[in-house]
């Protein structure tokens, strides 16, 4: 068994602006833009690396202040990013079956499965956590 260690970055939008008005189908604290992710063995060793950057469908104007504290900016978005359904599908792909999951923080778990009901995917699979 592995351990996957994660951790994502997701978009927020600007507090009364038109994104921030939007209704979508779920409700969500934030877009996911960016995963990344290492392999670790047991005898805790990184075997292995992921990153993905995710173009955002809902909130696609990058709040200035997730720019500020990622380092990421909408170009690099739009240039590098993939639909998140195709992004998952790389991620579980690159994780395998047989992996713990371990998070940075406590929003990462709760904003993945948010994000994974808004495209309608199956979420089963975090419950590894």
């Amino acid at each position: 068994m592995d351990y996957i260690v994660l951790d994502m970055e997701w978009n927020q939008p600007w507090p009364g602006s038109p994104s921030s008005r939007k209704v979508l189908p779920v409700q969500i604290r934030g877009e996911i833009i960016q995963i990344g992710a290492v392999r670790v063995t047991e005898e805790q060793f990184v075997t292995d690396e992921f990153q993905i950057m995710i173009k955002p469908k809902f909130y696609r104007s990058l709040n200035r202040r997730v720019s500020k504290l990622t380092g990421i900016k909408e170009s690099r978005l739009k240039a590098e990013g993939i639909p998140f359904p195709d992004a998952m599908e790389q991620f579980r792909s690159w994780c395998g079956e047989d992996v713990v999951f371990l998070t940075w923080g406590f929003d990462d778990i709760g904003i993945l499965k948010e994000n994974l009901r808004l495209f309608n995917l199956p979420e089963d699979w975090t419950d590894r956590w």
